[in-house]
C-alpha cells in the first residue's frame, strides 16, 4: 500500500479500535462519537463493560481483521506484544498514545528502536509514540471534542500535542478551519516528510503549516526526505522549529525524544525550499490567518498603510512596524492633497489619524483613495471594542465593512482589535468581522509581521 492510502486511512478511517479505551481518556472517545462518526468504532478494555453506550471487547483477538485505524493506549512494557497483534490482524494504521518512549529514558529509547523495527518490517504505518493523534473534520475524527467540525483548508503537522491543540482552538476561534492535522510525536514511524508530500498532493489543502523539533534517531535518511518534500511541496508551509537554543534542543529531546540539527544548515534550508520561517506560535497563528483569508492576494510592495485611533499610538505603531522592515510611506501628491480637501483635522500622511470622522460617508473614501495608490501593498486599521452596541458603532462597522470590501478585492487588508476590559464586546465584534471575511488580529504589530510574511512569500515564489 502506497503512503497515500495509509494517510487516507488514518483521516478516513472506515473502522476505528481503541485498545485500553478508558474513562480518564473520555475525551478520545468523544471526539469520534460526539460527530456522529458513520464507520465501526471498537472500544478494547479490561476495566470497563461498556464507555459512553459503547460496549467494550476484553480482548484484541475480538476485533475483526483489517481496521483502519487503531489507537493503542497501554503500559509501554506491552507495546511490542500490542503492535505484533495488530500485525496479525492486519490492521493498516496505528495511533501510538503510549508515551515512555525516547523523551524518557534508556528503556523507552531500546522499546522504541524495537518498535520501530517491528513497523518496518510489517504492512503497517503508525503515528507517535507519545503523541495525541488525528483530527478530520470531514472524516469526522478527531482527538479531542473541542476541536471545530467545520471543513477548512489548513493542513497541520506537528511533533507536539499540546501545541497542536493550542494551534487548533486558537485559529479556530479566529475564523480557520482545517482540513487535516496531525500531532505525530516521537515518529517512530511516520514523519512530519511524510504529512507534508501528503499534504501537497491533498487537493483539500491549501495552506500548510508544520512544528517541527528535530530528527528521530531511528532514520538516519529523513533529513533528505525532508528537504525533498520541501523543494517540491507548491503550497504555502509555514514552518515553526523548536529547539533553537541550547536550553531548548535540551528541552525538545525530553519532549519528544527527537535531536535538533545546526542552525546553519536550516537557514539554507529556508533559502533554498518552500519553507516560510516563523520564529514564534504566535506568529505561526498569526500568518496562518493571513494566508488563510488573502488567497492568492499577495503583496508586491512592502509598505503599508496604517489607519488608527490615536496619534500617540499611531506614532508608536508606525516605530514598530518599521522596525520590522516595513516602510510607512507617506501619501503622495495629488492623492494627498484630494485626502486633506475632505477632513478638518487629523492627518492624512499615513498614518491615518482620523477617528474623528470615523463615522462619516467621507471616512471610507480617505481610506480607498490611500488603499488605491500603486505604491501600497496592504493596509492595517486598527480599531477597539465599543462599550455598547450602539448607533455611532454601527456607522463606524459600516465603514470598516466598506474598507475592507474595497481592499480584499485588491490588497491585504487587516484588522488590529486588541483586548480590553470590553471582553464580550470585543469577542461579538471580532465574530462579526471575521463572518463577512475580514481577518482580525489582537495587535497591529502581530497583523503587520503576517503581513510582511505574505510579502516574503510574494517576493520569493511569484
Amino acid at each position: 500500500m502506497e503512503t497515500k492510502d495509509y494517510m487516507e486511512k488514518l483521516f478516513y478511517p472506515k473502522s476505528i479500535a481503541m485498545i485500553g479505551a478508558a474513562d480518564k481518556r473520555i475525551w478520545q472517545i468523544l471526539g469520534i462519537k460526539e460527530r456522529n462518526y458513520e464507520g465501526d468504532f471498537y472500544l478494547v478494555s479490561r476495566n470497563d463493560e461498556e464507555i459512553k453506550g459503547t460496549k467494550c471487547l476484553q480482548d484484541i483477538s475480538e476485533l475483526p481483521d483489517e481496521i483502519d485505524h487503531v489507537i493503542i493506549a497501554v503500559n509501554r512494557r506491552k507495546l511490542k506484544a500490542t503492535i505484533n497483534q495488530c500485525i496479525r490482524k492486519k490492521f493498516h494504521t496505528l495511533h501510538l498514545f503510549t508515551a515512555g518512549g525516547s523523551e524518557y529514558d534508556e528503556e523507552g529509547v531500546e522499546i522504541e528502536r524495537e518498535v520501530h523495527e517491528i513497523i518496518k518490517n510489517s504492512d503497517i504505518r503508525a503515528i507517535g509514540t507519545n503523541c495525541m493523534g488525528i483530527y478530520s473534520p470531514e472524516g469526522k475524527v478527531s482527538y479531542a471534542p473541542i476541536f471545530s467540525e467545520k471543513v477548512g483548508s489548513v493542513a497541520f503537522v506537528s511533533h507536539s500535542g499540546d501545541l497542536t491543540t493550542q494551534f487548533v482552538v486558537r485559529v479556530n476561534h479566529y475564523g480557520v478551519y482545517f482540513s487535516k492535522a496531525a500531532s505525530i510525536g516521537n515518529s517512530v514511524d511516520l514523519k512530519i516528510s511524510d504529512f507534508i508530500e501528503y499534504f501537497n498532493s491533498d487537493e483539500k489543502t491549501e495552506i500548510i503549516s508544520v512544528y517541527f523539533e528535530g530528527f528521530t534517531r531511528f532514520d538516519d535518511q529523513e533529513g533528505r526526505r525532508l528537504w525533498k518534500a520541501l523543494k517540491q511541496n507548491t503550497k504555502p508551509l509555514l514552518f515553526l522549529r523548536g529547539g533553537t537554543t541550547l536550553q531548548g534542543k535540551r528541552a525538545a529531546a525530553s519532549h519528544t525524544g527527537t535531536i535538533a540539527s545546526d542552525d546553519r544548515i536550516w537557514d539554507s534550508v529556508y533559502k533554498q525550499t518552500s519553507a516560510l520561517k516563523v520564529d514564534s506560535f504566535d506568529e505561526l497563528v498569526d500568518t496562518t490567518m493571513a494566508f488563510n483569508y488573502c488567497k492568492n492576494l499577495y503583496p508586491t510592495s512592502k509598505t503599508l498603510i496604517l489607519i488608527g485611533w490615536s496619534g500617540g499610538k499611531a506614532v508608536l505603531s508606525t516605530d514598530q512596524v518599521v522596525r520590522l522592515g516595513i516602510d510607512v510611506p507617506e501619501i503622495r501628491e495629488p492623492t494627498r492633497s484630494k485626502m486633506q480637501e475632505m477632513i478638518s483635522i487629523g492627518s492624512v500622511k499615513n498614518p491615518l489619524d482620523l477617528p474623528w470622522i470615523s463615522r462619516e460617508a467621507k471616512y471610507p473614501r480617505i481610506c480607498k483613495l490611500a488603499i488605491s495608490e500603486d505604491y501600497v501593498g496592504g493596509a492595517i486599521l486598527e480599531t477597539g471594542a465599543p462599550d455598547t452596541f450602539d448607533e455611532r458603532f454601527e456607522r463606524n462597522f459600516e465603514n470598516i465593512v466598506k474598507i475592507a470590501e474595497f481592499a480584499k478585492k485588491r490588497k491585504p487588508f487587516l484588522i488590529s482589535l486588541p483586548h480590553s476590559r470590553f471582553h464580550r464586546q470585543r469577542e461579538k465584534y471580532k465574530n462579526r468581522l471575521i463572518q463577512i471575511g475580514i481577518p482580525v488580529f489582537p495587535s497591529l504589530i502581530r497583523a503587520a509581521k503576517a503581513f510582511l510574511n505574505l510579502y516574503k512569500y510574494q517576493k520569493r515564489f511569484f
